[in-house]
């Protein structure tokens, strides 16, 4: 069981405050408020800005990355000691981008999900924001575009997702009968995920000179509505090309600018120290992407 002083301080965090974390615990409010103290006292700093809601102070903050991983430390140690007893299937918080949700990562991790008995809590951010969810304790973790560990952290390349200017036959045919142009572009309807993803932006201004706020988008933020968007004739944007392939193939989607790809290569970042769980979770994950997007030669 974990120590009665982290649970404290994971509850106040959780709760927001010392009122509610006591009703959680079902102790009086002064008993969590002095576990707290006695846990900070131990450290020897501050770990809670006693504001509303409660935030962890930067020590604080460095402490829940392992508050997490005792958790499933403390599962994993229940089932060694009772393996033939039916427990509850250990609990794997990871961050992952909607676009690997969407097309490699569920068959990388199968396998291995089912065997271990594991349940994932798949918090979703873009890309290059993930590793934020490690670093805050919030997962175990996660597919970034970051190439170097945080402090305490080990990182494996998973490869690369090529990112294909794709939009329906018919939408090309409307909007850029000639290729794409600089005024075709300022007013044909284009499609982003949302306000993290800097791809078609980055695109547009490099090769057309085309600011944000100078050209017309839907935000879709889910990949398989974005897909969807693109398929109904819409508006166009990028899609990882293993998830644009068969709607390629069966005409659906055409390649607006097959010499200009984008290239996004992924990371999956763990902490050093990892469960016997979260080992094979990172082996298997790690082996799946090998297999399913594309590799540097």
């Amino acid at each position: 069981m974990l120590d009665a002083r982290l649970l404290a301080f994971e509850a106040v965090l959780k709760e927001g405050g010392f009122e509610r974390a006591a009703r959680r615990l079902k102790l009086t409010q002064s008993a969590v408020s002095q576990r707290v103290k006695l846990l900070e006292s131990e450290f020897g700093q501050a770990l809670l800005v006693r504001s509303k809601p409660v935030q962890p102070t930067p020590a604080g903050r460095r402490l829940l990355p392992y508050l997490t991983q005792l958790r499933l430390v403390e599962a994993e140690a229940q089932r060694a000691l009772y393996p033939g007893a039916e427990g509850a299937p250990l609990r794997l918080p990871v961050g992952v981008n909607a676009d690997s949700l969407a097309t490699w990562f569920l068959p990388a991790i199968e396998r291995v999900v089912q065997e271990e008995r594991l349940v994932l809590d798949c918090v979703v951010d873009d890309q290059d924001h993930t590793h934020a969810l490690l670093a805050n304790g919030e997962v175990l973790g996660c597919v970034s575009t970051r190439a170097n560990p945080m402090r305490g952290c080990a990182v494996l390349k998973l490869g690369v997702m090529r990112y294909l200017c794709v939009a329906s036959p018919a939408f090309r045919a409307r909007h850029f009968p000639n290729g794409l142009s600089r005024s075709a572009l300022a007013i044909a309807p284009a499609i982003v995920f949302g306000r993290h993803d800097d791809m078609h932006e980055l695109f547009l201004r490099k090769q057309f000179g085309l600011d944000s706020g100078h050209y017309p988008y839907h935000v879709v933020p889910s990949s398989e509505g974005f897909m969807a968007f693109a398929e109904s004739g819409l508006g166009y944007g990028f899609v990882p090309e293993i998830q644009a392939r068969s709607a390629m193939t069966a005409s659906r989607l055409v390649d607006l600018a097959p010499d200009q790809h984008e290239r996004v290569e992924l990371y999956w970042h763990h902490w050093q120290v990892q469960s016997t769980a979260m080992a094979h979770f990172s082996h298997d994950l790690a082996a799946g992407a090998s297999s399913a997007l594309e590799q540097d030669a």
